[in-house]
């Protein structure tokens, strides 16, 4: 078994509570971030919100971290597809000035 196929047990404290989990080795810094990014958005939106119950702040910072996950991808993907085209408007010019 390779280290990274190998599973862990992992403890993970989100907003106070204690998660245990079962996650792949190689994806344990991952989880970790993850909690650590959605702790500090609860932290923002519990101060945006004062007052207002759990479920509407949990729910402001799943869509924050949502959209954010989502641009990225999209910007990601954007980038990709640039760098596409630009390889194909070289490959076409080189092309033309081939026939010339």
């Amino acid at each position: 078994m390779h280290m990274e196929d190998r599973v862990l047990g992992i403890n993970l404290i989100i907003d106070g509570i204690s998660y245990p989990l079962t996650v792949k080795a190689s994806e344990e810094p991952y989880y970790r971030q993850a909690a650590r990014m959605v702790n500090e958005k609860l932290s923002l939106y519990k101060e945006l919100f004062r007052g207002e119950e759990g479920v509407r702040v949990m729910t402001m910072a799943a869509l924050d971290i949502a959209f954010n996950s989502v641009k990225k991808s999209d910007e990601t993907g954007s980038a990709e597809v640039m760098r596409r085209i630009n390889e194909l408007s070289r490959l076409v010019d080189t092309a033309l000035k081939a026939k010339k």
